[in-house]
């Protein structure tokens, strides 16, 4: 079985490099009508297919809201979410070429999500929801860069080319290894910092039990820590999809960490912070259920 499991791994790593390289290649050229039905349909036809990561969405969703939503209505739930994922991938291409002219145009920045790009320093918290990464892309037109750590993809040739493409389009992505004394740094030279937090994180990397839409999730306490360390506020934002192929980001009133003392339990301090954000997160994903990543082990 482990040979066989290497073997596949072997024989289907080139043919996600090659269709990464295509949609790197034809996508940005696409009109975005054309995008936007491909991510439509590459939903309906997620669904039509057994495949593990339906099994796992249709899962999450029982376990989230029980016998409150029928069967057909998680199932819609569940082909949006995929077809909103689809639009967020193509849109890493789409989106590199001519990003000056088509972010303007097709993403909208209310009064309120200003606050994303004020020359301050900022801990912003995002989540699987919409596209998260226009976020960053955005924030390089405001001339304001985000600090990240992306996860590394097990395809380590389509990782470098999309870690490459992400540095393109303005976003700074940094290695986890040393990670934290980087943040930190940046954090109290007036820079901003960004993470996902909506995805399992274990105990030996830093994860702490929180709950998370009802259930016992482990997710990372080091934003709230950071927050808490530099006296930095906390931005929830998000990009909620429209129609058309657009996009409107929004972000949350500020959460405001404590004044730091030395004194005080910093572990217990991070963990209330971090469950407050969890709880907004929480919320906005049950107002908009189908523009969350539900195909995901995100309970472990």
């Amino acid at each position: 079985m482990k040979r066989f499991k290497t073997f596949r791994r072997t024989i289907r790593r080139p043919f996600e490099t090659a269709t990464y390289l295509l949609f790197q290649w034809t996508c940005p050229f696409l009109p975005r009508k054309i995008v936007v039905l491909m991510a439509r349909f590459l939903g309906k036809m997620a669904m039509l297919i057994p495949s593990r990561e339906r099994k796992i969405g249709l899962e999450n969703l029982d376990r989230v809201f029980g016998d409150t939503k029928s069967d057909a209505e998680k199932r819609q739930i569940l082909k949006q979410s995929f077809s909103t994922f689809a639009l967020t991938m193509l849109d890493v291409f789409w989106f590199m070429w001519r990003a000056e002219k088509r972010i303007p145009k097709y993403i909208k920045f209310p009064k309120e999500a200003h606050v994303l790009y004020e020359d301050k320093p900022l801990v912003l918290i995002t989540a699987h929801f919409g596209n998260w990464e226009l976020i960053g892309q955005a924030a390089a037109l405001h001339k304001s860069q985000f600090i990240s750590i992306a996860a590394t993809l097990k395809n380590k040739q389509v990782d470098r080319m999309l870690c490459n493409l992400r540095k393109k389009t303005g976003q700074i992505i940094i290695p986890q290894k040393g990670a934290m004394r980087t943040l930190i740094a940046h954090l109290r030279k007036g820079g901003k910092i960004a993470f996902v937090l909506d995805q399992h994180t274990g105990a030996d990397e830093g994860g702490i039990p929180i709950d998370f839409l009802g259930k016992s999730m482990s997710v990372s306490s080091a934003p709230a820590a950071f927050a808490y360390r530099t006296g930095t506020k906390i931005i929830l934002g998000f990009s909620i999809p429209q129609p058309g192929g657009k996009y409107k980001v929004i972000s949350l009133p500020p959460i405001i960490p404590p004044p730091y003392n030395k004194e005080n339990d910093t572990a217990q301090i991070a963990k209330e912070l971090t469950q407050t954000i969890q709880n907004e997160i929480s919320s906005f994903i049950r107002t908009h259920p189908e523009f969350w990543l539900w195909a995901y082990r995100h309970w472990r």
